[in-house]
């Protein structure tokens, strides 16, 4: 692991800078810091401002959206805004420099712990090194600003009762349902799995930008959510399915990674989200259990 004191300094800068625009935004920048590096890297073939702006110190999730999400926990221990999964308000609006640095240390967290899963092969070849951190952060945050325990509390104790949603306590309740949660893996994973496969198999040298097109798209159709308009998240499914539709060369293997990941991640927002006072991303914790299920059954099976 090696890190400059620059890109520590551009992390710290990025979390501080994720917190103050809120972390639904500074994901969807960085959706768009995807789209503009895959172009990019279809024209000029260099992955660099994939790797190192959308995907790194400056929008990369383990960064900016931890960074933001740890800080809005902060805040909402405070006192400061009314709840820690505010995911839309920009902190900026707090007027409250301790709360934006929160999300500058938080950025620099992402970026170390990332950086030293990275240093080993297996996790980078197995894993999605970039979700992992994501869940980590969001965790320690939970642990130190949360009340309600690291799967929250809720007025019905048993399990069952737990994985039900009810009007207040739900995730995003237009996809809650099985059959719809799963119709749109099926569908979305299908789409991010044939722009993935297709676009490799006519450049063999895009796999990094095949791998996380859908993802960017799916990162940027999120910006409705602070709108009205009822838009389903997807980004667990465009990665997990893209990323197990390379490693089969199968497209409809990645359709069904798709379905799979779609699922585990309603079932997760149930067990860590819905009932909790903090944020952690029902998204991010499917791309980080689905992913090394589907690349290690993709080594063994083929």
């Amino acid at each position: 692991m090696h890190l400059t004191l620059e890109a520590v300094a551009a992390a710290a800068a990025g979390g501080l800078f994720a917190a103050a625009v809120g972390a639904l935004a500074a994901f969807v920048l960085c959706g768009l810091a995807i789209l503009v590096g895959v172009g990019g890297a279809l024209g000029a073939g260099n992955p660099w401002f994939l790797t190192h702006v959308a995907l790194g110190e400056w929008f990369g999730p383990h960064v900016a959206f931890a960074g933001a999400v740890a800080a809005l926990a902060y805040a909402a221990r405070r006192g400061k805004i009314s709840s820690g999964r505010d995911i839309v308000t920009g902190l900026v609006s707090l007027a409250d420099p301790v709360t934006l640095l929160v999300g500058a240390v938080f950025g620099v967290f992402g970026l170390v712990v990332q950086s030293a899963l990275n240093a080993s092969h297996w996790m980078v070849t197995y894993t999605n090194t970039t979700a992992i951190t994501v869940v980590a952060s969001a965790v320690v945050a939970r642990l130190l600003f949360g009340r309600t325990g690291l799967f929250g509390s809720s007025q019905a104790a048993g399990l069952r009762n737990r994985l039900r949603t009810t009007p207040t306590a739900a995730w995003l309740p237009w996809q809650e349902k099985p059959l719809m949660a799963g119709l749109l893996g099926l569908a979305v994973g299908f789409l991010a799995s044939w722009s993935a496969v297709e676009l490799v198999r006519a450049d063999p040298s895009l796999g990094v930008a095949a791998g996380v097109l859908a993802f960017g798209v799916s990162a940027m159709s999120l910006v409705f959510l602070a709108t009205p308009v009822s838009v389903p998240a997807t980004h667990h499914v465009t990665s997990v399915a893209a990323a197990t539709g390379l490693a089969f060369s199968s497209v409809w293997v990645g359709a069904v990674a798709g379905l799979a990941t779609a699922l585990i991640g309603e079932g997760v927002s149930r067990l860590f989200l819905i009932h909790a006072d903090t944020h952690i991303d029902p998204p991010a914790v499917a791309i980080a259990v689905m992913t090394p299920v589907c690349l290690t059954l993709a080594t063994v099976l083929t």
